[in-house]
């Protein structure tokens, strides 16, 4: 075995760890640093290198599955039945892998795979397109065992960058068949075989550059979401202690009240009298109704909005609080809704709304949101049209809210009552998202 054999080896198996490290991570959590998570990826894969130097087949997959199947378990949040299924995934892939590779070398040349082990150089290209065609179909197979999440944080993103791979399966076979159907001097050779280490080094560089800057933007959005709850908390206690203080002057306040009732003469009077307090006593109650922050201060601040614009604003939340839902997206949904029901009850007649959340049998979660409005809504095609003046802007919002509550598998309804001048906006949330 001469020295280029080695070095196209070794390069080999430095890419087969970086594939098995970028698969394990996409399917499930690394339970070691990654200094010594690299460190003993490394130590394996050695083992690996020394062991595909005997040359025996069965031994070198068993071997491949055997220590796979052991980093799976002991690096990362697999049990031991899981590491092994995976582990036995990564060494088909890996088999199929070269298949294809010797698939498209025949379909493009008259040289397949084995022919190029005689040609160190055009033999590395040979191991680029393999080691490509490994990563691109081990990438999609750990898109089928990631969960939900997962798909959606580590996978999705990483579609896109497929292309560079893909592209460069291209550039390697059209490259491989110039070099054997042309007479070029050695020189070339060595080039393209430099070219195929760089294109290969370019795909790690580019894929770990991506993964940092997506794992720098998850922790950039971890620190969007303790400081926005952080701002949640500053609100919903400052608006506590104002209803606190507001409170105290009621309290103040209620002397006076008991001894006006005491001296009321019948009944007809006391009970105005109670009716004219009661507003007073009823705003307190929108504070930690729900014992959900976001939502209580959604509902105190819409009960402001109506006090302040004169709309009649009914809140029942004692069943459900979506607690399950996060806060900005809990706010998209409400805010937009709410905006346009205040919207159409300041030009009705009633000037009404309802908001209401229950809870049906332990299958779903249902809001209600109902409000006055004169005017019929405006139908074009299956959606609702904007009379709002800014066209540009039409049903931005409920685009919103709609993109909000596929991602929670919610549905979303609408109905309009002629005869009662009501339009009712329903949606179900599933329980399973608790």
């Amino acid at each position: 075995m001469n020295v280029e054999t080695i070095i196209i080896d070794v390069l080999l198996y430095i890419f087969e760890a970086w594939i098995f490290a970028f698969y394990a991570k996409l399917i499930s959590v690394p339970q070691t640093g990654p200094l010594k998570r690299t460190a003993l990826i490394m130590i394996g894969y050695s083992f690996l290198l020394i062991i595909y130097e005997f040359q025996n087949l069965i031994f070198i997959i068993i071997s491949v599955v055997v220590i796979n199947a052991i980093l799976f378990y002991t690096l990362f949040s697999i049990n031991l039945k899981a590491a092994f299924f995976h582990s036995s995934i990564l060494a088909g892939i890996m088999a199929s892998s070269e298949a294809i590779t010797m698939l498209l070398v025949s379909i493009f040349t008259n040289n397949i795979f084995k022919s190029a082990e005689n040609y160190s150089y055009i033999y590395l290209i040979d191991i680029v397109i393999s080691k490509l065609s490994y990563f691109i179909i081990a990438f999609v197979i750990a898109s089928f065992f990631a969960n939900k999440e997962r798909k959606e944080k580590n996978i999705k993103p990483y579609w896109i960058m497929l292309l560079l791979p893909l592209s460069d399966i291209v550039i390697m076979v059209v490259f491989r068949e110039l070099l054997l159907d042309y007479t070029v001097p050695t020189k070339l050779y060595f080039l393209g075989a430099i070219a195929a280490f760089f294109i290969l080094l370019s795909n790690i560089v580019v894929f770990y550059a991506f993964e940092i800057s997506q794992k720098e933007s998850a922790e950039l959005s971890d620190l969007r979401a303790i400081q926005q709850k952080q701002e949640i908390d500053q609100k919903y206690f400052e608006i506590v202690d104002q209803s606190n203080k507001e409170m105290q002057l009621f309290a103040h306040d209620t002397k006076n009240h008991l001894m006006q009732i005491r001296n009321m003469e019948n009944m007809d009077s006391v009970q105005k009298y109670i009716d004219s307090i009661y507003p007073s006593i009823d705003k307190f109650s929108s504070i930690g109704i729900s014992q959900n922050k976001i939502l209580d201060l959604i509902i105190s601040k819409y009960i402001k909005l109506c006090e302040k614009n004169h709309l009649q604003f009914s809140v029942n939340v004692k069943t459900a609080n979506l607690h399950y839902i996060a806060d900005a997206d809990l706010s998209t949904i409400l805010n937009n809704l709410l905006d346009n029901s205040m919207e159409a009850a300041e030009q009705s007649q009633e000037k009404r709304i309802s908001f209401s959340l229950y809870s049906r049998s332990k299958r779903y979660d249902a809001l209600v949101l109902e409000n006055s409005c004169d005017v019929a809504p405006i139908i074009e095609g299956s959606q609702l049209k904007t009379t709002k003046p800014e066209k540009r802007l039409h049903g931005l919002g409920l685009k919103s809210v709609l993109k909000v509550v596929e991602k929670y598998s919610g549905m979303y309804d609408w109905e309009y009552d002629e005869k009662r001048k009501i339009f009712k906006t329903v949606i179900a949330f599933p329980k399973t998202n608790s």
